[in-house]
């Protein structure tokens, strides 16, 4: 059975971009398998992308190829890479910082810069779309057989692999107490995550069921200042309200009940978008 593959990019689906990425695939190996991880990753951002990746490769099956585009520099001299995960899972993607947090999470068992003569519009020589080009039909190649992973272009050191500086940004913990920046958002639900793991969290002291003082600020101008209860769920507050809680990315979050917290308070995610977490 030929693994699946797995694609995820910043193109969104109003207009024709994945089809296209999705056509090549097929002229490939019409029997191959394609399943969306995500579209909607924030345009030009290998950060959420890193982070979408981290929250989602783990639960695909061994030899899953992940195609993950998000490429501000496409068409320039960044590297085009496929990453063999320790875990058996294959990853191409431009070595952008896309790799961040599956290289300490999972781990990378070796990563190879693809060779430019992989390339489905050989003749075109079209620098701005990669994603179908050179990314979705180097998966097909290695998902159908047509390539190994050794063929697909020379390896380099794992430690060379670019890495997002947000990764090195560590919360503030203190008693009752922390600080730290807004990591990433659900836009569909309208939720945020805190670079603050919940064991992180925990550590602290609050106890569920208490109120947090919670003060998001943006350039200098603080946009969301009140507080806030911390429970286990959505459920243990009235509907509209905020509500602070350990989130299945493993990270502190916070988020309205049947609402949208990115939505109602114009909040948007990055390391400029700085917390604070202080007891009542």
């Amino acid at each position: 059975m030929k693994p699946v593959i797995l694609l995820q990019t910043d193109f969104s689906l109003t207009w024709g971009a994945v089809a296209a990425v999705k056509g090549v695939i097929k002229q490939v190996d019409p029997n191959l398998e394609i399943q969306d991880l995500c579209h909607d990753i924030k345009k030009f951002d290998p950060w959420e992308a890193s982070l979408s990746l981290e929250s989602v490769v783990s639960y695909w099956p061994e030899g899953t190829v992940v195609v993950s585009v998000v490429d501000p520099g496409v068409g320039t001299d960044r590297k085009a890479c496929v990453a063999e995960l320790k875990n058996g899972t294959y990853v191409i993607t431009p070595d952008n910082g896309t790799l961040t947090h599956l290289k300490h999470s999972i781990g990378i068992r070796s990563v190879r810069e693809l060779d430019p003569s992989i390339r489905y519009n050989k003749g075109e020589e079209v620098s701005v779309f990669h994603g179908r080009d050179i990314f979705g039909y180097a998966a097909a190649l290695l998902a159908s057989g047509q390539k190994t992973f050794e063929q697909m272009g020379p390896e380099y050191p794992a430690g060379e692999i670019r890495e997002c500086e947000e990764y090195d940004l560590q919360p503030a913990l203190g008693e009752l107490s922390a600080s730290g920046f807004i990591m990433t958002g659900l836009k569909h639900f309208g939720g945020v995550q805190f670079n603050i793991t919940n064991e992180e969290w925990k550590k602290c002291g609050f106890s569920e069921g208490e109120s947090v003082h919670v003060t998001i600020s943006h350039g200098g101008k603080t946009v969301f200042d009140t507080d806030v209860r911390y429970e286990r769920s959505f459920g243990y507050v009235p509907e509209g309200e905020p509500v602070l809680y350990c989130g299945s990315s493993r990270h502190l979050s916070l988020d309205l009940n049947c609402d949208n917290f990115m939505e109602k308070y114009g909040i948007d995610t990055g390391r400029d978008w700085t917390v604070t977490f202080q007891k009542r």
